[in-house]
């Protein structure tokens, strides 16, 4: 249902397949479970982190699930992977926008090894004023949008 939906909305809106964005989020658990872990910021509770991929509007074309207590880079690949739907045949530029915290070569090389160009702010740089910069628009706060209305 969620490909069938999807492709509909990419036939009558288009989905945004130009700049996309990445993040994980620490969810309870507290049935416990296999995929779960204890969750590091939570008095070792269960809980599971999931990964959400959006395309530029936030509409979400993938989501992972594992242990509370996984680093987010480790769900990349599988959120990748697990795309709903593929990107059109057609020739688009591929951005990926990622937090950082997922500031790491091997995570840098993967999005690349995908076709994306990523934009990963790194450790330790201060915050810049993007608002001041003519025609910057901010494009990661989508998948952090979506992950609050789930």
């Amino acid at each position: 249902m969620w490909q069938a939906g999807l492709l509909e909305y990419d036939n009558e809106k288009g989905l945004e397949w130009e700049w996309q964005a990445i993040d994980g989020a620490m969810t309870k658990a507290p049935l416990g479970g296999a995929g779960t872990g204890a969750n590091p910021t939570d008095r070792g509770k269960k809980g599971t982190k999931r990964s959400l991929l959006t395309d530029g509007k936030g509409i979400p074309l993938s989501v992972t699930v594992d242990g509370a207590n996984s680093h987010y880079k480790k769900l990349v690949k599988g959120t990748l992977d697990s795309r709903i739907i593929q990107k059109p045949s057609h020739k688009v530029v591929q951005n990926i926008c990622m937090d950082k915290g997922y500031d790491f070569p091997d995570i840098r090389e993967l999005v690349e090894d995908y076709g994306y160009t990523a934009h990963i702010r790194k450790r330790g740089e201060e915050n810049i004023r993007k608002k001041e910069i003519s025609g910057y628009r901010a494009r990661r706060w989508v998948v952090e949008r979506t992950h609050l209305a789930q």
